[in-house]
């Protein structure tokens, strides 16, 4: 989302704030150079506090400066030793507090609006005055500006408030204050020179005091502490003096401007060939990369020649190339190429002649011949059907059109040109080429041995034996088949492993363990056989074993899962070999079983068997128990702390059972007893009565009441009718005790009777208790028991939860526990759906896939490379099942039979550069012709460059072979014509442009597709001006065109061309395109490839777009954009303004959204002249405005006003590929 920036006048904070004395701008008396402060003091104390009265406290002010920390300078526009900032932009420095600059000023802001800053940054020419340097007994080093100088190197200092403001990084005005203090990374302060700079010139840039007792104090030429200069805020210079001035320097740096014009005005100056229209330019530009070729008679001198268009790489979109060539000039390449051939198959003789009575004659050679393996070629309906012919085949194009010979020439002579060089990387090559070259050849025999032991030991066996042998690498070896065939996984295709995983064949038949133990050679296998006289059977019943387990459906109650029970679930094998008759008190003698004697009885064994028989049929008859746990629980919740208070009370009473608590939980546990706050649980030790009553705090008086009896029950636990408490009080809450005084309050009731000891109340006692306190310990006690009612014992407990979080959490707990209970006995009712592994496809597959023939050569491809280049990156067994794209299918330098190309060394050097160094014409014909500051779209001559590479790559070859290096005239060492890259981390990977020649296939010239190159039909962006040599890191790249007009006015977000969403960002990804190679021709052209039809053209805009960075300040140069009228509001067609900027000050908030009128300020609206000095004045009262209703800043600006104007937001143009066509 755009920056939004604040700005402000100026930034006080500490005492600063408190100053007394009002800064007059240096209007009227001076100022005192040391400010004062009134500081009251208040006392705080427990009920009011004493003023005392304010005390004036001096501050220190700017002739206490002897230096400044430089580390407070973080950042400088432009930077130390820059050689290149425009001189349209003001120079710079940023502070890290954000109140530096007005620290040390001696004095409030005037008006809130206005405050000096106590040092200035001034831009020097290093030419007039040098360089700052030490004196003696000076504190800082010096600059001295001669008296002739003065008034037109420093500026006005009554200016000087404008020059200095804070920014924040803040969209809400009303954070300001919060943002200063809490987000010192987003403020800074900055002070700006006001001096327009002038182009090609050496500057020193200094910060030095603004008042006169600065500079007396960093000279060290301080008069006296209570002299006048000292004591009063005079300015550090007067323009009006003519003397020399001599500044101390806090901190300076020095850098250089460049030739006039910045990004904004250079990319307004590039002009499209829409612009041209009408002119000698225009007709020049349908013409550029082309240019007039000559054709002699080939076979016949005396007849006049022809003359055909020679092609660049980068021709116009208008232009078409790859037209045929003249039949005449077709007819005669095509005897001369022929030639060569035609004598090898009738060579001359010892008469010097041939059969035909033909002489030896040495023609130019068939280029691209040995690639494609052929050495004829043919025009098209003429020769043999599978002959390369015109039209139909690269071969045939190359060798029989002019512009592509002559193309393959240009490509061949820079070869000769750099020969040295390329050979020379070659040889460097040389140790891969041989180690690889080695590995091609014991690779080779490797295929015909393993290939001859593979059909002898392998492809005789079984299915099932072939399975168990490969068992290991299954995982490894795809399940390919056919299409119908082929098993896969989430759309992926699988592992034979996956598919055995996933069958109802168990993984271990083709472990290595069961196939040793399987092996019918197997010692112990074979003597268990003997025995059984099976000897010759065993190989068959193996077999017979894994066929079953391959064809599950066709016996699929073998693999029921539950028709097998382990032993120990319902029952045991283990006491078959026992004797169980006899009485049942007969101790048994297990020592048949290696468990000896022990005290086992006859009764307790046939018991167990007896329970896990009834287990089981009752199990097969009525299926799973459902567990007794509720799922859910609305009522309450009991814990421990339950459990253990009704423990504390069965310790006392033998009567009670665990199952009392049970029926007592019951009873509480109910929805008429949501409100109480506490039971009581009393026993009776004579009758065994149990009675549950209903407890109730008055947290005012502490009385504990009986509210009413819940349940009784008799020693059987058969209910009984509730009894009054006591008699006369049925029906009325009964006192039982009470908790002492005030602390009552502070208890809840559920932790009250959770801790109130046993027996601390009776409802049969004569009288209430005596009264409970609470001790700092926590603990209840009271003065004596009540001894009337020994006979009963009780005790309180609190209500069960009933929290909605407590219910929730236990519910959900329940519903595990019950889902663990199912679903562990729900698979005793799995009905098993057996899945078949299709043994003979796995076997036909292993076969396959199993083939040296197949295997080594991909293990070769992957252990070689060249130049640090695998030769290989695909497997062609995998062709079949990958899309159907021709260039995909022969994606491996080694092919399936092994016809292989000798390794050739890497050239990965982008090879246009070769060509343009060698003759940019022959690059791009009439590039030199181009004019100055043209932007246009270009198309990419595919023909032109497959015919250069072809002829490129042919005479290294040759050049190769001459030189004694291994090759066999096959290989493609350059196969990088543009030098694209791609990033990978932190790396760039560098790209082919094409396949190896030997690849390219039947395909006509520069129309083939291969991975590299889906769409021959590319557009270039080409630029020829100053804009990327002084700009080099503009982001360049291609925006969808809008289809619905465009608002004409200029503050509407729809004034564009671009498409956009809601936000103002691309709609989708496809939007945008960056480019897929960039190039550039000395001294001043660059191009830009993009995978853009050039039919599409007109859908897209063409952006170029300035880098963003920090803020910076400054004006335009005046220059005017091509077809904008002089006093018209600025049009924004080929101009984007890519941040929106908001500004506040303390006093009055700026706003500036959409369109920034002051972007289009300029030097010459102010009439300020290359090394002069803007002021406020020339703000104000604009020598011209740029249209008419041009906000001109008012007489009363602060410099959050001046910093707004002076603001220079990144610049993005852009350009309509209609426009930009031919």
């Amino acid at each position: 989302m755009p920056i939004a920036y604040q700005f402000l006048p100026w930034v006080r904070r500490g005492l600063a704030v408190a100053l007394d004395g009002e800064d007059n701008l240096g209007v009227g008396a001076p100022l005192a150079a040391r400010g004062s402060a009134q500081v009251g003091v208040q006392l705080a104390a427990p009920h009011n506090g004493t003023a005392i009265a304010p005390v004036a406290l001096r501050l220190h002010g700017p002739g206490d400066v002897i230096g400044i920390d430089q580390r407070l300078v973080i950042r400088t526009d432009p930077k130390p030793h820059a050689r290149n900032f425009e001189p349209n932009y003001l120079a710079i420095v940023d502070f890290d507090p954000p109140d530096f600059p007005w620290m040390l000023t001696p004095a409030r802001a005037q008006d809130d609006r206005r405050l000096r800053p106590w040092l200035v940054l001034v831009v020097l020419d290093a030419a007039r005055t040098g360089l700052p340097r030490f004196s003696p007994q000076a504190l800082l080093p010096s600059i001295r500006i001669k008296a002739g100088d003065v008034a037109s190197e420093l500026p006005d200092l009554a200016d000087s408030w404008s020059w200095a403001h804070a920014q924040l990084v803040n969209d809400n005005a009303a954070q300001i204050q919060a943002d200063l203090q809490g987000k010192p990374a987003s403020n800074i302060s900055r002070l700006v020179c006001p001096r327009r700079l002038k182009e090609r010139t050496d500057y020193v840039a200094c910060l030095v005091p603004a008042f006169e007792p600065g500079r007396l104090r960093g000279l060290g030429q301080v008069p006296g502490e209570a002299d006048a200069a000292m004591t009063t805020l005079a300015p550090a210079w007067d323009r009006s003096v003519a003397a020399d001035v001599v500044l101390p320097v806090y901190y300076h740096w020095e850098f250089s401007t460049s030739p006039k014009g910045d990004f904004e005005s250079l990319a307004r100056r590039l002009r499209t060939p829409s612009s041209y229209k009408g002119t000698a330019i225009a007709a020049q530009l349908k013409t550029v990369g082309t240019m007039p070729m000559a054709v002699d008679n080939l076979l016949n001198g005396s007849t006049p020649g022809l003359v055909t268009t020679m092609e660049g790489a980068l021709v116009p979109l208008s232009y078409e190339p790859g037209s045929p060539p003249a039949p005449v000039h077709a007819e005669s390449l095509e005897i001369i190429v022929n030639t060569p051939q035609d004598q090898v198959a009738n060579p001359v003789g010892d008469g010097a002649t041939n059969a035909e009575g033909r002489r030896l004659e040495v023609k130019p050679p068939l280029v691209g011949g040995w690639h494609a393996r052929q050495h004829r070629v043919f025009r098209a309906g003429v020769g043999p059907v599978s002959a390369p012919r015109l039209g139909a085949h690269w071969l045939a194009d190359l060798n029989l059109h002019p512009r592509y010979r002559g193309a393959a020439g240009y490509g061949a002579e820079v070869v000769r040109k750099n020969q040295e060089d390329y050979v020379d990387a070659c040889w460097d090559q040389i140790g891969d080429i041989l180690t690889a070259e080695m590995k091609f050849n014991l690779t080779r025999l490797a295929i015909e041995a393993l290939g001859a032991l593979k059909r002898k030991h392998y492809d005789v066996l079984p299915p099932d034996r072939l399975l168990q042998l490969f068992g290991p690498a299954l995982p490894r070896i795809e399940a390919f088949g056919t299409a119908a065939e082929t098993f896969r996984l989430n759309g992926k295709v699988a592992s034979l492993g996956g598919r055995l995983a996933r069958s109802s064949m168990p993984v271990a038949m083709v472990d290595a363990a069961m196939r040793r133990i399987a092996n019918p050679a197997n010692r112990s296998l074979r003597m268990a056989a003997r025995l059984n006289r099976a000897t010759a059977a065993l190989p068959a019943l193996f077999s017979r074993y894994v066929t079953t387990m391959a064809h599950a459906t066709r016996r699929p109650a073998a693999f029921s899962v539950n028709a097998f029970t382990p032993d120990g679930i319902v029952g045991t094998n283990l006491f078959e070999d026992i004797d169980l008759r006899g009485a049942a008190e007969i101790r048994l003698d297990l020592s048949r079983i290696g468990l000896g004697r022990g005290t086992l009885r006859v009764g307790t064994v046939q018991e167990a068997l007896t329970s896990g028989r009834v287990a089981q049929r009752t199990l097969a008859t009525r299926g799973v128990p459902e567990l007794k746990a509720r799922e859910g629980q609305s009522h309450g919740v009991f814990t421990d702390l339950h459990v253990e208070r009704f423990r504390m009370l069965a310790a006392l009473s033998p009567t009670l059972t665990p199952n009392d608590w049970v029926l007592i939980a019951s009873q509480i546990d109910s929805p008429g007893l949501r409100e109480a706050e506490g039971f009581l649980i009393e026993s009776n030790l004579t009758t065994g009565v149990l009675q549950v009553s209903e407890l109730r705090l008055d947290r005012r008086s502490g009385e504990v009441t009986v509210h009413r009896v819940v349940a009784r029950f008799d020693a059987a636990r058969r209910p009984l009718p509730p009894s009054p408490v006591r008699p006369g009080d049925a029906g009325r809450p009964t006192q039982l005790g009470r908790i002492d005084g005030g602390r009552a309050r502070e208890l809840d009731p559920a932790g009250l009777f959770a801790l109130l000891p046993l027996n601390a109340f009776h409802t049969e006692a004569r009288r209430p208790a005596e009264p409970f306190t609470l001790d700092d310990h926590f603990e209840f006690s009271r003065p004596a028991a009540d001894t009337t009612a020994q006979r009963v014992v009780s005790v309180t407990i609190p209500p069960p939860l009933r929290g909605r979080e407590v219910l929730a959490r236990f519910a959900a707990a329940t519903r595990d526990v019950q889902r663990t209970w199912r679903d562990a006995l729900a698979t005793a009712r799995i009905d098993v759906q057996v899945i078949d592994f299709p043994l003979a496809q796995a076997a036909v597959i292993l076969r396959a896939r199993t083939d040296p023939a197949l295997t080594l050569p991909l293990r070769l491809a992957s252990t070689v490379s060249i130049a640090r280049n695998a030769v290989d990156r695909a497997s062609p067994h995998l062709s079949a099942f990958l899309p159907q794209n021709p260039a995909i299918h022969h994606r491996f330098m080694i092919p399936r039979h092994f016809d292989r190309v000798m390794a050739w060394p890497r050239l990965r050097n982008a090879f246009y550069r070769d060509l343009a160094d060698y003759n940019r014409n022959a690059f791009m014909p009439g590039v030199d012709d181009l004019p100055q500051d043209l932007i246009m779209l270009v198309q990419v001559n595919q023909h032109f460059i497959d015919a250069v590479m072809a002829g490129a790559n042919f005479e290294m070859n040759r050049e190769l072979l001459w030189r004694g290096f291994p090759t066999d005239l096959r290989g493609t060492p350059f196969q990088r014509f543009w030098g694209r890259t791609r990033p990978m981390g932190s790396m760039f990977v560098l790209l082919n442009d094409m396949e190896p020649m030997h690849q390219w296939r039947a395909q006509p010239l520069g129309k083939r597709t291969d991975e590299n190159m889906v769409d021959p039909d590319r557009i270039a962006l080409l630029i020829r001006g100053q804009l990327l040599r002084r700009y080099p890191n503009t982001a360049v790249y291609a925006w969808k065109k809008r289809t619905t007009p465009a608002s004409p006015d200029p503050a509407s977000p729809d004034h564009t061309q671009l498409l956009k969403n809601a936000a103002g960002n691309p709609p989708a990804a496809d939007a945008i395109q960056t480019p897929v190679f960039s190039g550039f021709i000395e001294p001043d052209v660059t191009f830009f490839g993009f995978d853009i039809d050039k039919a599409d053209a007109g859908k897209w805009c063409f952006v170029l777009e300035e880098q963003m960075s920090e803020p910076r300040f400054g004006f335009d140069v005046p220059v005017t954009p091509p077809g904008q009228p002089q006093g018209a509001a600025p049009r924004q067609r080929s101009a984007l303004k890519s941040a929106l900027v908001q500004m506040a000050t303390p006093g009055n908030a700026l706003t500036a959204r959409g369109y920034n009128p002051y972007k289009a300020l300029s030097w010459s609206h102010l009439q300020v002249e290359a090394g002069g000095f803007a002021s406020v004045q020339s703000l104000i009262n604009l020598a011209d405005k740029p249209f008419a209703s041009f906000p001109t800043l008012t007489a009363n600006a602060t410099a959050a006003d001046i910093a707004k104007a002076l603001l220079q937001e990144p610049f993005r143009a852009y350009y309509l590929g209609a426009d930009l066509a031919t």
